[in-house]
């Protein structure tokens, strides 16, 4: 029996293939749409039983007209059964799995645990921009969450916009002024866009619009990242300690865009006994969730894959 897991139409593209249970390929693509050579890579395996889609279309679509993005939601080209037809995949049946559930399910089956805590933070699925997960003997609970417009994925891209980088692409490099920043100059005045516990006043989806001072030089840009930098560790540390009370857990899977931050990472990693992520924690492995989502096999092929801390776990 032969599944494929699909990425696409979004942060990079990707299409997991499964036989018999077993994950066997991953091919991914830095482009929204697939090539045709990760198609055909694909299909050497044979043509697929069922598609897993990584996220629900129609949420998402609704969550667009929710955010005023009308062009995009009306564009049915973008529907999954439309786009996979167009791209001459096979017509077989469709499966559609929550964006969170296919980032956090990506992590759980691939890891080495047993019980966990899953965390996975991003700019935004359909809805849900953060959420947690106690994972427990194969079976995922969702146990928090937060939703559109409040995101930090969001908030970093804005401000990665602000400073004149390219949003959903550029946000490393924001972080790489931010060595170089005094966090304390402009903190106050990011800190009015992002308060509480990932409660965000002021929607930026469309940018950080009303910032009232001067950003002259490369300092300035330098002190603004340093700032944004420091609020991002500060929420991460919020919600991280929200998962510890709400599983207690000391294993930890993180998943989403924002676990690729990784100037956060050595200072929040130390606090868990135990750690495990992919290489692309991001939306590329999302193709991957979205069949171990339904199937619930764990993939012990794939510990290597981890960045498990303390070598005395034994996978």
């Amino acid at each position: 029996m032969i599944y494929w897991g699909i990425n696409a139409l979004n942060h990079g593209s990707s299409i997991s293939v499964f036989k018999d249970t077993k994950l066997v390929s991953v091919s991914l693509y830095e482009e929204d749409t697939l090539d045709i050579s990760v198609i055909l890579s694909a299909l050497d395996y044979g043509s697929p039983k069922r598609i897993f889609w990584y996220e629900r279309p129609l949420l998402k679509k609704l969550r667009q007209i929710y955010a005023g993005q009308y062009k995009i939601a009306l564009d049915i080209s973008t529907l999954p059964k439309k786009y996979l037809s167009s791209i001459k995949i096979p017509q077989v049946p469709i499966t559609y799995t929550p964006h969170h559930a296919s980032h956090a399910a990506a992590g759980y089956y691939t890891s080495p645990f047993n019980n966990c805590a899953v965390v996975v933070i991003d700019a935004i699925g359909e809805f849900e921009s953060a959420t947690i997960w106690n994972c427990s003997h194969g079976e995922m609970k969702k146990v928090w969450s937060r939703s559109y417009p409040h995101s930090l994925g969001i908030f970093y891209s804005a401000f990665t916009k602000l400073i004149g980088f390219n949003p959903i692409k550029d946000e490393h490099l924001l972080q790489q002024l931010s060595d170089y920043g005094d966090p304390n100059r402009f903190y106050l005045e990011v800190k009015k866009f992002m308060n509480g516990m990932l409660y965000m006043p002021v929607n930026l989806h469309r940018g950080v619009t009303d910032w009232a001072l001067p950003i002259n030089d490369i300092q300035d840009k330098r002190d603004i990242s340093a700032a944004v930098q420091l609020i991002f560790e500060e929420q991460v540390s919020l919600i991280m300690e929200k998962a510890m009370q709400l599983t207690g857990a000391d294993s930890l899977v993180y998943m989403g865009g924002c676990a690729m931050n990784n100037k956060c990472n050595t200072k929040e990693m130390p606090k868990w006994k135990y750690v495990w992520s992919l290489p692309s924690p991001g939306d590329p492995s999302s193709s991957i969730g979205a069949v171990l989502y339904h199937t619930k096999h764990r993939q012990f092929k794939y510990y290597d894959w981890g960045l498990v801390k303390h070598l005395d776990i034994k996978v």
